[in-house]
């Protein structure tokens, strides 16, 4: 144990005494310089990070009400495009209703025009028929009246010839 008297695990009191007022000291000059500006510094970082933290929960809940208004927006927009869609579907309906109903008028006009055309063709053949009858009735009585008929079998043949004509009408 002679090694504790001497070297350097020797205890001197006095030396003892310096080192610890020596470290007391050191710790005040750090205590007010260095310390409380190391303090400062955590807590200005530490409020730094909840700022930081409250920035990103406002950000966060920005981009949830942005993303909730986005999806009302494509709702909103399928929504709009399903309803001119079907008022698309309804005016071609319409349209489609309109041109048949069109082309179904026209052709009831056209089938009356053809039936009073019809009509007048057949009204005409009447009259040329009539007409021919007359001159072929004519023809006869002049036939007729060359060979020296009795007036009574004349009268009698231009009564059956009329009566004839007024059956064909």
């Amino acid at each position: 144990m002679d090694f504790l008297k001497e070297g350097l695990l020797r205890v001197d009191p006095g030396l003892l005494l310096w080192t610890v007022i020596t470290f007391l000291v050191m710790m005040g000059i750090l205590w007010k310089v260095a310390w409380r500006p190391i303090v400062d510094a955590m807590d200005a970082r530490a409020e730094k990070v909840r700022f930081e933290i409250d920035n990103a929960e406002r950000t966060r809940q920005e981009a949830e009400k942005l993303l909730a208004q986005h999806k009302a927006m494509m709702d909103n927009s399928r929504n709009e495009a399903a309803q001119i869609i079907a008022k698309g579907r309804e005016e071609a309906e319409r349209m489609k209703n309109e041109i048949v109903e069109k082309a179904s008028a026209e052709s009831r006009t056209i089938a009356d025009r053809a039936k009073k055309e019809i009509e007048l063709a057949k009204d005409k053949a009447i009259i040329d028929i009539k007409t021919e009858v007359v001159v072929l009735s004519t023809e006869i009585a002049s036939k007729i009246i060359n060979k020296n008929i009795k007036a009574e079998d004349q009268k009698a043949l231009v009564e059956e010839a009329l009566n004839k004509m007024g059956t064909v009408q």
